[in-house]
């Protein structure tokens, strides 16, 4: 199978993980803060923190922190320490939008797969972020 065939069917398997378009949907950066979230320790939970996680600069972090905080999904606020640090928080809402995070359905299709199976997609996929994360 050519290689551009086999990277649009990985593109479209990982689009199709978010069935949820437009607006008012939550997109996969903001699901990967979410996550973030649930399980960095409190000195982590930071507007700082998030865009490190996720790669990226302090501005697109910052955006969707505040997308999801209009969304009501988490809560930021000032530091008392250090005025400049703006602390993010799960809400009660955020917390429990986790319970239908969309990375589920990919994790029951990996299930479904045979341990011979998922231990050679770990492995390719090992491989093939290595040489995207260069």
């Amino acid at each position: 199978m050519d290689a551009s065939v086999v990277a649009r069917l990985l593109e479209q398997t990982a689009r199709a993980v978010y069935e949820a378009r437009g607006p008012k949907a939550i997109h996969a950066g903001q699901w990967a803060v979410l996550r973030y979230l649930a399980r960095a320790g409190k000195q982590a939970r930071t507007v700082g923190g998030v865009a490190t996680y996720l790669g990226v600069t302090h501005a697109p972090a910052s955006r969707a922190v505040a997308a999801l905080a209009r969304k009501d999904f988490v809560t930021v606020k000032t530091d008392a320490e250090d005025r400049r640090v703006r602390r993010v928080d799960l809400t009660p809402a955020g917390r429990a939008l986790l319970d239908h995070d969309p990375v589920h359905r990919l994790t029951d299709a990996i299930e479904a797969l045979s341990a011979d199976k998922k231990r050679d997609l770990a492995g390719m996929l090992e491989t093939l972020y290595g040489r995207l994360a260069k």
